[in-house]
């Protein structure tokens, strides 16, 4: 019996050295991510981080804008039925140094971004026939903020950040000579789900 119990604890102490370790983490440099705060602005934009070192990262995205829904809600609409939504562009620049792991728990970052909103508005001309002309609203963000992974497995995790900047506005639109300029304080949340492998 002594004998038995013996060979059930060096089975046992095997099995668990062998499948109860965890196996050990290959080095990340890609992440794949997606942000979902941006949607009430009408942002959605996939972006991609490349890991250089311990320390040091860079983050880029494309995407497009369709309507500010967040600024819709808040703001009394004053849009005619001649104006029609284009989709615009939307970029993002970032750098990140990671204080304390590899990709993981705290970063801080700097970050520029652009946005695009797009309209056609189109009245008739001399002729009896539509014109069309563009509108548009330019917001480009210089930001800075800090964040924080929350790995949910081994290679899907939320990364969760604050940010705070200026926002540089242009607009142009239909019966202004010139673009209208206005700057104002930024202060911007990220909620993306991300990928590392």
């Amino acid at each position: 019996m002594r004998q038995h119990l013996i060979a059930l604890f060096f089975i046992s102490l095997f099995s668990f050295l062998c499948f109860g370790q965890k196996p050990e983490d290959k080095v990340r440099k890609h992440i794949i991510k997606m942000n979902l705060a941006p949607i009430a602005v009408g942002e959605i934009m996939p972006s991609y981080e490349y890991i250089f070192n311990d320390k040091i990262a860079i983050e880029g995205g494309i995407g497009f804008v369709t309507e500010n829904y967040l600024r819709q809600f808040i703001q009394e609409s004053i849009t005619g039925q001649t104006r029609q939504l284009k989709y615009g562009p939307s970029f993002v620049i970032s750098s990140r140094y990671y204080p304390f792991r590899r990709a993981e728990v705290i970063y801080c970052k700097a970050e520029l971004k652009l946005r695009r909103y797009k309209e056609l508005y189109q009245q008739l001309n001399n002729q009896g026939d539509f014109e069309s002309i563009k509108e548009y609203e330019q917001r480009i963000m210089p930001r800075f903020g800090m964040g924080y992974h929350l790995f949910l497995d081994q290679h899907f995790f939320l990364d969760l950040a604050a940010n705070i900047g200026l926002v540089f506005i242009q607009e142009y639109q239909f019966g202004y000579n010139d673009a209208l300029k206005n700057t104002r304080f930024h202060f911007g949340i990220d909620f993306k789900f991300a990928y590392a492998f």
